[in-house]
């Protein structure tokens, strides 16, 4: 089995923070852009964790998404991109409040994209995407 390690993008707020020690740019002008960075809702976290992974058969993303209702998931596959997606919104005391978050991720060639299938087990979307069977290794004789 291989492992896709994923390389975290650096977050607005490290580069923020780098920023502040830059002496080429007024010091007020550099402490309200690192206040807006901190203080703004970045895209990267609301974006689930996923680990990428196969076997000899299947290529396998598996999505954390801890709290989340399975009625609540959109998975959409188009052009070869598996896209999830949900957003709910509740309400508790005089407080609205909403989660929604998006990932894309590309899916690998060699899949039989009519076949991909989801499942979705405590708080663990699983997406299994079957090879298709040009991908597969065979055993080749040796006369």
């Amino acid at each position: 089995m291989k492992l896709i390690r994923y390389a975290y993008p650096q977050s607005q707020a490290s580069s923020a923070f780098n920023r502040l020690f830059d002496f080429g740019a007024p010091a007020i002008g550099r402490i309200g852009s690192l206040m807006d960075d901190f203080l703004a809702t970045e895209a990267g976290f609301n974006q689930p964790a996923v680990d990428l992974y196969e076997d000899e058969h299947h290529f396998y993303a598996r999505f954390e998404l801890p709290g989340v209702n399975k009625d609540k998931v959109d998975l959409e596959l188009e052009n070869a991109v598996l896209t999830l997606r949900s957003q709910e919104a509740s309400e508790g005391d005089e407080k609205l409040s909403r989660t929604q978050f998006e990932r894309s991720i590309s899916v690998p060639d060699g899949v039989d994209l009519e076949k991909v299938s989801a499942a979705m087990d405590a708080g663990i979307l699983t997406v299994t995407m079957p090879k298709l069977e040009a991908r597969k290794p065979r055993q080749i004789s040796v006369k």
